[in-house]
């Protein structure tokens, strides 16, 4: 998941400086800082290392995190490596949808949300 978002930041850098976002460039470069923090890809290692040694090295330097995902329309899929048994590394929370979450997913407003605006 970081990877994948570590990658798609990257791959469009030089569009934005292109296109003049100069700004966004730089808070993209900050995230992009930060996710390779994250990931323990500070440091390069050598290009000799076998690839058991680099998956080695770099479970080693990863960074514990969070991950919150708030989902109102529960479109969301995580992937358990362990399934069919639990994750022991995943919570899940059900709830019941706001009624302003419900108009924000493009369902009919019930009176209370059409109130609450």
């Amino acid at each position: 998941l970081l990877k994948n978002a570590l990658i798609n930041l990257e791959s469009q850098q030089s569009e934005r400086l292109l296109l003049g976002e100069v700004d966004n460039f730089h808070r993209c470069r900050r995230v992009i800082s930060k996710l390779r923090t994250l990931l323990g890809e500070s440091e390069q290692i050598g290009e000799e290392s076998s690839c058991d040694e680099l998956a080695n090295e770099q479970t080693k330097r990863i960074t514990p995190f969070t991950l919150i995902l708030d989902d109102p329309a529960g479109n969301s899929f995580i992937e358990n490596p362990n399934a069919p048994l639990p994750d022991p590394n995943m919570s899940l929370e059900k709830y019941f949808r706001t009624p302003t979450q419900d108009m924000i997913v493009g369902l009919q407003p019930s009176r209370d949300a059409t109130e609450a605006g």
